[in-house]
């Protein structure tokens, strides 16, 4: 009882101290060990800018109105907007430099020539493509994602010398993609179309005659395939086809799989585009031609011609993190009656903004790509390439779940460097083209170790503890027995948790080489992971793990090409997880407008039960806090005592961009502090005092299926509740389970504290 009126007393403060003064933070309401420059909100917020800035980005266009016309991200598979070209001398090359990237296999046309190997450009025209996916082994995960364990394959080629109305010069991006989950082995094949003919990629009505999927028009249009359950290894073979029906352009989407002694094959998709005009009913469109072209950008401006096929995140311009892959992949093009493979390759592709890390790519003599858990690095391949032999590099670390970026050379480089994923027990092996490479190998707690690596060697490397470093790289834990290496005491008992490392840095922030983000900035680490744990943990008092953008010259030109700010908080997430309490942190971090619909939150419970988030204070600029959990699982998450205070540095000219859609596409973007898609959960004697306060959804983040969410709220403060007018549910954002004791205060009004949580708006 005395505990519970100390909350209570705690969250009239709060309220009415921002009222009379306010303040965004409140001190001294939970333990936190940050150094001063460690700001509860990141620091650099003081750029003036127009309300939601990124919205004049075409991916945010794009993801903005594609969400509220429920369109699920993994439907959408959106062109590389970020117009950058690599040119030199007349001759394009990817436009991707760095990982993330979309890694596998790319055709530019352009090959070297002479014995300088100086490269030129050449064009190839063809009426199929197709790519070759062998994949015996994978496993992945990024908890941004729609699906933390999901990856895309992409057949991507453009349609060039479409006919419209009688006339032929235009182009159009295909898309043959496979969406496959390594969790539930099944994969779906989909595909999309996008005008590329103009910048403004509009897709017109009268542009399609025919079709077996949904345009969105003026967007872009997507059609589903079959689905089906596979085991390891399978074979699949995708197409693009193009020819003349009855004098109008068309596409095929086709594939092949070999799966478990069963062959599937079949077309589920034909587009016929509208290339007959009204006014010469006898016309016959030209032949249309998939294009690479080393010296010409598709009409957009900005996105060469190539085919690639690559591996990346599931939609939506995520990324995707490689834990472990044995596949080849092969892309090949219609040459007469057979097919051939390109003559001249990259191991990344340019035209997607889905993104990967973590997989090597290296090759054979018969144009084969092979792909291994391993460092993204950026390179030419077969025929571009004047490299003949592989390069294996092997090793154990110690700890297993420490961190290990490798560079070409002699010397670690911090700018050329790439992470390369750890097995569980700290294994690594890869092939890249790469003779020598220099290693840094780090984590939290224990002092860094640079080293060269050798190919054919098998290292051994232990790392040396030294607590006076802190927390300088993310914490992850992949499972029960990798808790002790990034824990101070305990043994995981009920009564003897792991506590977490929660030792600051001397500099404040983690390492620079942790603030990697995609192009549509996605981040590729969360700052502290549990990741299939059930032993008992404690995570309390933790620093911020705060990166600093600028410090890493490719997520600083993401993040400004946004307008983001330079420095942000990575998120805690516990995936698969029970019996951890997260008890008396400072939790905020800000998310890219990009990131729209996504399960993005600074805190993420993913399939996690029975954990407890308790006396924690969320500076909400985004998404504070979510909660997931499959319709046939009770969370038993127990969320009491929490201050969610909306950050006083949301609003009309000097904010984080505000990324988090309240569902339904009827509301008004805004910061969320708490979202649950999950049922069994208690949440009680906590403060909302965000714009949106709570929101429950009746249907799943994952699986867009109806669900009814059952969970108790109880007892709770919300700054919008109207004393006297019974249950709570935020308006009918809470679908189910209303808090049927809210919190009042004698002479409260919502509109004591409305010029404070809604002043973004304004």
């Amino acid at each position: 009882m005395l505990r519970r009126k100390f909350v209570l007393a705690i969250v009239i403060f709060v309220a009415f101290a921002m009222v009379m003064s306010s303040m965004a933070l409140i001190s001294g309401v939970v333990a936190n060990n940050s150094s001063p420059n460690q700001a509860n909100t990141p620091s650099s917020l003081t750029a003036k800018q127009n309300a939601n800035p990124t919205l004049t980005g075409k991916a945010a266009q794009v993801m903005n109105a594609l969400t509220e016309k429920g369109i699920p991200a993994k439907y959408v598979y959106l062109p590389n907007f970020n117009p950058k070209v690599d040119k030199s001398g007349g001759v394009i090359t990817p436009s991707y430099t760095s990982a993330p990237a979309p890694m596998g296999i790319g055709a530019y046309g352009v090959a070297p020539v002479g014995h300088g190997g100086k490269l030129t450009a050449y064009n190839l025209e063809f009426n199929s493509v197709m790519a070759t996916l062998n994949i015996s082994n994978l496993k992945d995960f990024s908890a941004l994602d729609d699906g933390p364990n999901s990856v895309t394959f992409q057949l991507n080629a453009v349609l060039d010398n479409v006919a419209l109305f009688g006339v032929s010069n235009y182009s159009f991006w295909t898309q043959n993609v496979v969406f496959y989950s390594a969790r539930t082995h099944t994969l779906q094949l989909l595909d999309n179309l996008w005008n590329f003919s103009s910048p403004t990629f509009n897709l017109t009505p009268n542009s399609l005659y025919s079709y077996d999927g949904t345009p969105v028009f003026p967007y872009y249009y997507y059609a589903l395939g079959p689905i089906f359950q596979v085991t390891y290894p399978f074979t699949l073979n995708l197409y693009l086809n193009t020819s003349v029906i009855n004098g109008r352009s068309t596409v095929f989407y086709n594939y092949s799989l070999e799966t478990s002694g069963n062959y599937y094959s079949g077309s589920y998709d034909e587009i016929v585009f509208n290339s007959i005009p009204a006014s010469n009913p006898s016309y016959t469109a030209p032949q249309p031609q998939y294009l690479i072209s080393g010296n010409t950008l598709t009409p957009t401006g900005f996105i060469p011609y190539d085919a690639e096929i690559m591996i990346g995140g599931p939609g939506g311009g995520s990324t995707a993190n490689i834990l472990n892959i044995s596949a080849s992949l092969q892309l090949k093009y219609l040459s007469g009656t057979t097919y051939a493979n390109f003559p001249d390759t990259y191991d990344v592709g340019s035209e997607t903004g889905e993104t990967s890390q973590g997989v090597a790519v290296s090759w054979t003599s018969n144009d084969v790509a092979m792909l291994t858990p391993g460092p993204s690095f950026v390179y030419p391949m077969w025929g571009v390439s004047q490299v003949k032999s592989m390069s294996s590099f092997s090793g154990v670390i110690n700890p297993p779940n420490a961190f290990m970026f490798v560079s070409p050379g002699t010397s670690f480089s911090q700018n050329n460097s790439a992470w390369v994923p750890l097995s569980n027990s700290g294994m690594y092996s890869f092939t890249v083209p790469f003779g020598t490479m220099a290693s840094d190998v780090m984590l939290s707690n224990y002092n860094p170790h640079i080293s060269q690596l050798y190919p054919g060697y098998n290292g051994h490397l232990t790392l040396s503890n030294n607590t006076t470093l802190g927390v300088y790289t993310p914490l992850y834990a992949m499972d029960n027995s990798q808790l002790q290496y990034i824990s101070s005491y305990g043994d995981g008992q009920q009564n003897s948790p792991y506590v977490i490392y929660n030792n600051a840095p001397a500099s404040g922030y983690v390492n620079p080489l942790f603030g990697e983000l995609n192009d549509y900035a996605f981040p590729a680490f969360s700052g502290l992971l549990l990741h299939d744990i059930s032993a008992y943990t404690l995570v309390t008092a933790e620093p911020s793990f705060t990166v600093n953008y600028a410090n890493n010259a490719v997520a600083y030109s993401v993040s400004s090409f946004f307008r983001l700010p330079s420095t942000n908080n990575l998120g805690i997430v516990l995936y698969q997880t029970s019996n951890a309490q997260v008890i008396g942190n400072q939790i905020t971090g800000w998310f890219s407008f990009e990131q729209t619909e996504f399960p993005v939150a600074n805190l993420l419970l993913w399939n996690s039960q029975n954990n407890a988030v308790t006396d924690n204070q969320f500076t909400t600029l985004d998404s504070s806090m979510m909660i997931y959990n499959t319709h046939s699982e009770m969370g038993n998450n127990n969320v009491y005592g929490n201050q969610f205070i909306q950050s006083s540095q949301l609003n009309s000219t000097n904010y984080a961009v505000i990324s988090v859609l309240t569902t339904f596409g009827t509301s008004p973007y805004g910061p969320v502090a708490l979202t649950m898609y999950s049922s069994g959960n208690v949440v009680s004697g906590n403060n909302f005092t965000v714009y949106n306060t709570a929101i429950s959804p009746s249907y799943s983040i994952y699986s867009g299926l109806t669900v009814h969410y059952k969970d108790h709220w109880n007892g709770n403060f919300w700054w919008n509740y109207v004393p006297g007018t019974g249950a709570y549910n935020n308006f009918g954002l809470i679908t189910s389970g209303y808090d049927a004791h809210p919190i009042t205060y004698s002479g409260y009004q919502p509109s004591d504290l409305a010029p404070l949580v809604d002043d973004f708006l304004s």
